[in-house]
This record gives structure tokens, C-alpha cells and sequence, in this order.
């Protein structure tokens, strides 16, 4: 497993690529909350794209969108993201983790 860590003022360039070299791989959203468990919020549906709000001189909320039809779409909004890195794991799938301000953590599995 190959671990990297998204310098923040490379946050939008960074997941603007990334979306556009993994749009339609097999994506999973989990929230890692410490009190309820992990839980999923979309499983399995094709990568739209990562984006961010900006507000001032940072991002200040990611969007997480999934799903290519009106029944199974999904936006998975994290407000004031702190940190951000990337897992590569030995089946060249991929995941994104996300750490907030305040609130759990969300991690995205990707797949091609």
C-alpha cells in the first residue's frame, strides 16, 4: 500500500485530474464515524467527480458526487476538510481519505 498526502494548495488541481482519470470506476463512500460504525452512503456506483467550494484563500467544503442516473446519485459534501491523501493498494484500486474540522472521517474505495 503506497500512502500520499495532498499538500492542501494543491487540493483543486490535485481532484480536478483525478476526477477526469477516474471518472466511471466502481465507487464505494463510507463515513467512519466513531460513534454509529462505519457506514456507506453510496456503493458501487460510477465516480462523477471530486470538487470544492472556495470561500477566502482555502477550499472550504468537497463535494463527492456518484451515480450516472436520477435514482442512484449521490453528493457527499464535507465542509471545511483539513486533510486529504491518497491509498494505493496492491490491486491498483484506490482510496481518498478526507478528514474534517469536526465530524467523522469519509473514505472513498475506488475501483477500476
Amino acid at each position: 500500500m503506497q500512502t500520499y498526502d495532498i499538500p492542501e494548495q494543491q487540493w483543486i488541481d490535485f481532484f480536478d485530474d483525478f476526477s477526469r482519470e477516474h471518472a466511471g470506476w466502481t465507487t464505494t463512500i463510507e463515513v467512519l464515524d466513531s460513534d454509529t460504525g462505519p457506514q456507506n452512503l453510496a456503493e458501487d456506483l460510477p465516480l462523477e467527480g471530486i470538487s470544492f467550494n472556495e470561500k477566502g484563500t482555502r477550499p472550504c467544503a468537497m463535494q463527492i458526487s456518484v451515480g450516472d442516473s436520477v435514482d442512484s446519485h449521490v453528493n457527499h459534501v464535507i465542509d471545511t476538510p483539513l486533510h486529504a491523501r491518497t491509498l494505493t493498494e496492491s490491486d491498483e484500486s484506490l482510496d481518498v481519505e478526507i478528514e474534517p474540522a469536526q465530524g467523522p472521517k469519509t473514505l472513498v474505495h475506488l475501483h477500476a
